[in-house]
């Protein structure tokens, strides 16, 4: 396989057609990695939002190619995090685009915990939530991680207390390649 080193598209651009080849994967100086990728969603994505493989597609080349918005049956094959604002499937803005799969990942979604798991400590893993655009606390440092492609929480985020939990960014590492 030849490794791809010349992009028509910056990491922050979308296409309406597949311009990068569906999943080429792109290296960049700092140790990070980003995936070209189509949403096949109805729905558009959220920028720096994470987002999920089609667990469908396992065991065939098709799993790296598309992907969707976190839904219960694929929370285990996290993707990675849009870099830009994503449109849906089919629609005119540009569906195609690129996604974060490994490395340094700085002001992802996240929500902040009401429901008692206290607060997200630098080195907590991080997931994907159901049908939501952000990733929530799951396991404190030092626990073995529940997945194995996952979110590693790169600052502290006090919990919002008693009340309703918000959306918020929080610096990440991406360990989904």
């Amino acid at each position: 396989m030849t490794l791809k080193v010349l992009f028509e598209t910056a990491l922050t651009d979308v296409a309406t057609k597949d311009v990068e080849g569906v999943g080429t994967l792109r290296w960049k100086d700092d140790d990070n990695v980003f995936r070209w990728i189509k949403n096949r969603n109805a729905t558009a994505f959220t920028a720096k939002q994470p987002v999920c493989y089609d667990v469908g597609n396992v065991g065939s080349n098709a799993l790296f190619k598309s992907v969707n918005m976190p839904v219960s049956a694929d929370l285990m094959v996290a993707a990675g995090i849009a870099m830009t604002a994503l449109g849906k499937s089919g629609g005119t803005t540009g569906c195609y685009g690129w996604v974060q799969v490994e490395g340094y990942c700085k002001d992802a979604r996240v929500i902040d915990s009401t429901s008692g798991g206290g607060d997200v400590l630098v080195g907590s893993e991080m997931i994907c939530v159901n049908t939501k655009s952000y990733l929530a606390y799951k396991a404190d440092p030092g626990t073995p991680p529940i997945y194995s492609s996952h979110f590693i929480a790169l600052e502290t985020l006090a919990t919002a207390g008693t009340g309703a939990a918000t959306n918020t960014v929080l610096d990440v590492r991406v360990e989904c390649l």
